[in-house]
Order: structure tokens, then C-alpha cells, then sequence
């Protein structure tokens, strides 16, 4: 699947290598020392299983079926909630306690966006949280995020080396336990964005007028209340979807971006001062540090990529890319004020936001033929 033929799969793979290398350098350097040597040793590890299991992947786990990996991923799934039950959270991030404090000050009547902890979250982040938070451990995001994951592998992988690859990657990527180490909720928020596109498909016909226009039209507006980057991810998927039928479009983004402000609208009732200085809309802005130029480009590219796509995976893939271009360019905006060291290491910039990326780009890697890939990725191999 990583032949030179493979553009779209050796990008995602390349995208998905360099934020696990930058997370490796990152906590070797914190934790381990020579951080350059062991990031190198690393990346040679992860590159010679992935290329194993590229090779001998349907050959040398020919035994294997979609049975043992959905018994695989319960094991998984009951070890990720063992590790948030009984493993404390470890490290400074804190969108674990931001929730927490948030739901705190909703269910005690006082308003949840204040200076303290001014969490990024849109309101819905928090209500689709609270189940976690009255079960006294809102960490089970985390446990939540992987099993929307391995569910979304076992139902879309067709091949033992789509099922291998997508869940063996992750595993082998720091990223996959620094979400569990500090309780980060961004690969759960990212997975549901997902599980929603998957239902979409399978139940929602665009070109058909019932209840399900307006139902799906709303669940997409109150997910969108959850970060802003998903409306990134919505440029790409919804000109996908609606790219026959561009008015239906319009009337269905109509009726999401309704429900997002509805969700919005009692906050900024409740206090308009606090909610213009520390919501959402103030923090991210301020975490991105990203010029509104940039965040139109970076948009354009979105829907002409979801113009272009022809399937659910090439969806995926242009979801991830985008996601990666908007958090590399912030990163590089950083990295040119701050330095290498000071940027990555000591948390001028906040590695954690390339986990938006991942889910999408692990999910587009897969058997296709080539004749489908995106036109800009030909003209791309023809060179």
C-alpha cells in the first residue's frame, strides 16, 4: 500500500511519521536525554513495522479475520478503560481540568467561561462531556475516542492489512498514549466527528427530502459546538456530499449553522463581557494565532478538496491534510517567534493540536485503485 504508486497513502504515512517523531523528541528530550538519537532509532522502528506489515502483512497473518480483530479491539478497549480508572493523570495539560471546572460551574448556576482555566471548547464540547464528568471521570473521553476508533477500523477496513496497519500504527505512535497519560479529549472530539460522517453515509441520502435532513442538519451544528477546527473538516466533507445538489447544500449549512448558534446564544445572554473576553471564540483565537488570511486559504483548499474527492477515504485524507496545514503553519508562526526548543519542547506551541490530523489520515490509508485518486495528487506522481 506504500508502493511510489501510492501518493495518497505515502503522504498520509509521512504526515502521521512526523507528529509521532515530533512527540518522541519532544518527551525524550524532557525525559530521556539524547533525544535526537533515540527520536532517529524511533522513527527507524516505526517505519520497518510499518513496511513489514505492508509486505507480509495478508501473507504472514493470513489467519487472521474480521473476528479476531473485533475481539482485539475489546481487549483494547477494556484495557484503555482499565488505564483511566485506575492510572492517574499525568502532566500539565489542561483541558481535562477545563472541563471539569466548566461542568463544575454550569451545574452550580455560576458561568463556565472564566479567566481561571478558559477552556477552547464550544458549550456542546461540555454537554456531550457531562455523562463522563457524573461518573466522576470525565477521562473516559479518552477511553471513548479509542473505541469510536477501533469500531471505525473493523467497519470500514476490507483487507487483514487495512485492519493491521490502521490499528498497529497507532499503537506504535506517541500520540496514541500521550491522549491517555494527560486525559486529552481532542482524538475523542475528532472521533466523533468521524463516527457522525460514518452515520451520514449510511443513513443520510442527500439527494432525498424527509426528516432526516433536518435531524442531520442539526446533529452537525451542535457537533460543530465543539471546536472550531471541525468546520474545516465540514468545508471538506459537506461540498463532498452536496456537490450535485448545491442548494439542498446551502439550506442543510443553513440549518448547521443554526443549531451551532443556538447553542451559543444563551452564554453570550448570560454574561456578554465574560463571554467575548474568555469563550471560545477569544481562547482559540488566541491558541491558533493564525491570521485570517491563512484560515481562507486553508478553507478554500477544503472545499475545493472536497469538490474533487470521489469517496469516503479521499474525504478522510483531505480532512487530515487540511487539519495538518492549519496546525503546521501555527506551529511555524511560533516556531519563527520562539525558536525550535521553546516552541516544541517548552510548550510555546501546544504539540497536542496535531492530534486533530491523525484518526482522518489513519483512516484514508487503505487499498484503492489508482485510477481514483485525487487529480492534483496524478499530476503530483506523474512529476
Amino acid at each position: 500500500m506504500f508502493g511510489k504508486e501510492r501518493v495518497r497513502n505515502n503522504i498520509a504515512l509521512f504526515i502521521i511519521t512526523f507528529v509521532s517523531g515530533l512527540y518522541f523528541f519532544k518527551y525524550s528530550t524532557i525525559y530521556l536525554g539524547h533525544s535526537l538519537l533515540l527520536t532517529l532509532i524511533y522513527l527507524l522502528i516505526f517505519i520497518v513495522i510499518i513496511f513489514y506489515i505492508d509486505k507480509y502483512g495478508n501473507s504472514h497473518f493470513k489467519y487472521l479475520n474480521q473476528k479476531h480483530f473485533l475481539i482485539f479491539s475489546i481487549i483494547l478497549a477494556l484495557i484503555s478503560i482499565y488505564w483511566i480508572t485506575f492510572i492517574p493523570r499525568y502532566g500539565g495539560v489542561g483541558r481535562l481540568p477545563g472541563i471539569e471546572d466548566w461542568l463544575d460551574s454550569f451545574f452550580s448556576g455560576r458561568f463556565p467561561y472564566h479567566y481561571k482555566i478558559a477552556p477552547s471548547g464550544f458549550p456542546f464540547l461540555f454537554i456531550i462531556s457531562a455523562p463522563f464528568y457524573f461518573l466522576k471521570n470525565a477521562g473516559y473521553l479518552e477511553a471513548a475516542g479509542l473505541i469510536f476508533y477501533l469500531g471505525s477500523v473493523v467497519y470500514l477496513s476490507r483487507t487483514i492489512k487495512e485492519n493491521l496497519l490502521r490499528i498497529i500504527i497507532l499503537i506504535i505512535s506517541p500520540v496514541f498514549y500521550f491522549s491517555f497519560v494527560v486525559r486529552d479529549e481532542l482524538f475523542f472530539n475528532m472521533m466523533i466527528i468521524i463516527v457522525q460522517i460514518l452515520f451520514a453515509q449510511r443513513y443520510f441520502d442527500p439527494g432525498k427530502y424527509s426528516y432526516k435532513f433536518e435531524i442531520f442538519g442539526l446533529l452537525f451544528g451542535l457537533l460543530l459546538s465543539t471546536r472550531s477546527v471541525v468546520g474545516m473538516v465540514y468545508a471538506v466533507y459537506l461540498t463532498h456530499l452536496f456537490k450535485q445538489n448545491l442548494p439542498r447544500g446551502y439550506l442543510f449549512i443553513f440549518l448547521v449553522l443554526l443549531a451551532f448558534y443556538l447553542t451559543l446564544v444563551p452564554f453570550y445572554l448570560w454574561d456578554q463581557i465574560s463571554f467575548m473576553l474568555y469563550g471560545p471564540f477569544a481562547i482559540q483565537q488566541k491558541v491558533a494565532a493564525l491570521p485570517i488570511g491563512i484560515v481562507a486559504v486553508i478553507l478554500v483548499i477544503a472545499i475545493y478538496s472536497g469538490w474533487i474527492a470521489s469517496n469516503l477515504q479521499e474525504v478522510f485524507f483531505a480532512s487530515g491534510v487540511v487539519l495538518f496545514l492549519a496546525v503546521l503553519i501555527s506551529m511555524i508562526l511560533k516556531l519563527f517567534a520562539a525558536g525550535f526548543m521553546q516552541a516544541v519542547v517548552n510548550d510555546v506551541f501546544d504539540l497536542s493540536y496535531f492530534i486533530f490530523c491523525i484518526p482522518f489520515l489513519l483512516l484514508s490509508i487503505g487499498e484503492y485503485n489508482n485510477q481514483t485518486e485525487f487529480s492534483f495528487l496524478k499530476i503530483l506522481k506523474a512529476g
